[in-house]
């Protein structure tokens, strides 16, 4: 009979503590899933590293369809910081998705959206793609905002007077930089402005890519108003060909020498004297952070004229080294004869691109700062010495694409869609006093270790008293 009770008990008991585990991994279970429905996350960091700002938040919040990132990483580091600011966004926004891929394992799907390097993210949405090669908050938001704007922003490529064309696969042409436009998610078309006779309004950005005929007095007068009225214009001319926009450039700050830049420092990069090569650029938006080479055949320099308005801010973007020069002998040039004449020349380092800010009254119709100001506005000029760097056979060398893409990135009013001012890592040392010290050493290293031996022993008195 005894024998019977005993048995009894350790089958109760062992009846009780399978319910107990069942009950346990229930609980545990019913609070995972619930987690993972209603996911509930604090930052304790003082900078907040690991909360979005409030203008990504904005962003996520009016997402109407689903958008997934795909990361393109290998198995180091980065691909940990990559899911950290990933899981970020998919916190806030239950439209966001994503997933990692190997290139090398998979270099069909990295062929199909064009991955040339590690690290880079492609979001999908709205019928639409946007990609980013270098990661941070202020990338994924910009390409979210990208991917979410139902308006495409115009550019304009005047033609009619032997300009680079836009529909020219050739060595001249400029279908590679149209394409790389397009990709980025804008329209691109033609515009003969003797047939408009005005710039239309949906005008981003006008490019006037190496013409070889002058521009006609109406069309420049065109161009003029343009400006007037907040326009952004690019210029790109060649040695010896201005398009007849000389006199419209000088009002906005630019001269333009007759003269070819001869640059020995190609020579060193396998290249001819006349293509010269800048290292050096200006301090501006269009070229922060830009470290790479570009190259320009057969260049001519820029100047900023003496007698530049007061409303315009005229910046230098790109210039030669010091071993270049503008050689105005044109004849020499011809003969392959081209030598540094100090009192004819222009010494380098030469400027071969530049950007001028024109600051206007809105309404006023004309550059005059004395007009009582209703509302302040900006036209923008930037000129290259040189229009071939951005052709179809120099487009893809060094970072020659990508001065021209921010440029137009920049004037289009698309470089900085939004800049989310990176957080400050503050880390505070936590100094403890000698008794603090002795404390914390006594708490954790003998008196846990302690009381885990005592509650231990009196579990175990328990039980065993039990059977």
């Amino acid at each position: 009979m005894a024998g019977y009770s005993q048995r009894k008990r350790r089958w109760t008991y062992g009846l009780h503590t399978t319910l107990s585990i069942v009950l346990v991994a229930a609980i545990l279970g019913l609070i995972g899933l619930i987690a993972e429905r209603h996911p509930l996350r604090w930052d304790l960091t003082k900078s907040k590293t690991h909360t979005l700002s409030d203008q990504s938040k904005k962003i996520l919040e009016g997402l109407t369809q689903e958008v997934k990132i795909i990361g393109f990483f290998g198995d180091d580091e980065s691909k940990s910081k990559a899911q950290d600011l990933f899981e970020n966004y998919r916190y806030v926004s239950k439209l966001i998705s994503y997933e990692f891929v190997d290139p090398d394992r998979n270099p069909e799907l990295a062929k199909k959206y064009e991955i040339k390097t590690y690290g880079t993210a492609v979001l999908e949405g709205y019928g639409r793609k946007e990609t980013v090669t270098s990661l941070s908050e202020e990338s994924i938001t910009n390409a979210l905002l990208k991917l979410t704007r139902a308006e495409k922003k115009k550019i304009y490529f005047v033609v009619g007077h032997g300009e680079h064309s836009i529909e020219d696969f050739g060595k001249e042409g400029y279908s590679t930089a149209r394409s790389s436009l397009e990709k980025d998610n804008y329209i691109v078309e033609k515009l003969v402005i003797a047939e408009k006779r005005e710039i239309p309004e949906d005008a981003a950005v006008v490019v006037i890519a190496g013409p070889k005929k002058d521009l006609l007095p109406e069309e420049i007068q065109t161009i003029e108003r343009y400006l007037r009225k907040g326009g952004r214009l690019v210029v790109m001319l060649d040695p010896y060909h201005d398009g007849g926009l000389k006199n419209l450039l000088g009002s906005f700050g630019f001269e333009l020498s007759e003269d070819m830049i001869v640059d020995k420092l190609s020579r060193i990069f396998g290249g001819s004297p006349l293509m010269p090569v800048v290292t050096q650029y200006g301090i501006h938006t269009i070229t922060n952070n830009f470290n790479v080479l570009t190259f320009y055949p057969e260049a001519r320099s820029i100047k900023e004229a003496q007698k530049k308005p007061e409303t315009v801010t005229w910046t230098a973007l790109a210039q030669t080294s010091e071993a270049a020069w503008g050689e105005t002998n044109r004849r020499l040039l011809e003969k392959n004869q081209a030598n540094f004449e100090e009192k004819e020349d222009i010494p380098g380092p030469v400027i071969i691109a530049a950007i001028a800010e024109i600051n206007l009254v809105e309404g006023s119709g004309q550059n005059d700062t004395s007009t009582p100001k209703s509302k302040e506005t900006k036209s923008f000029v930037t000129v290259f010495g040189d229009s071939d760097f951005a052709s179809n056979t120099y487009f893809g060398i060094a970072g020659n694409g990508d001065l021209f893409l921010n440029t137009i990135h920049y004037l289009a009013e698309e470089q900085n869609l939004i800049t989310i001012e990176r957080r400050a890592k503050e880390g505070e040392p936590l100094v403890l006093t000698s008794t603090q010290m002795r404390l914390t050493f006594i708490i954790s290293m003998v008196t846990m270790p302690i009381l885990v031996v005592v509650v231990a022993s009196y579990v175990y008195m328990v039980r065993r008293s039990q059977r």
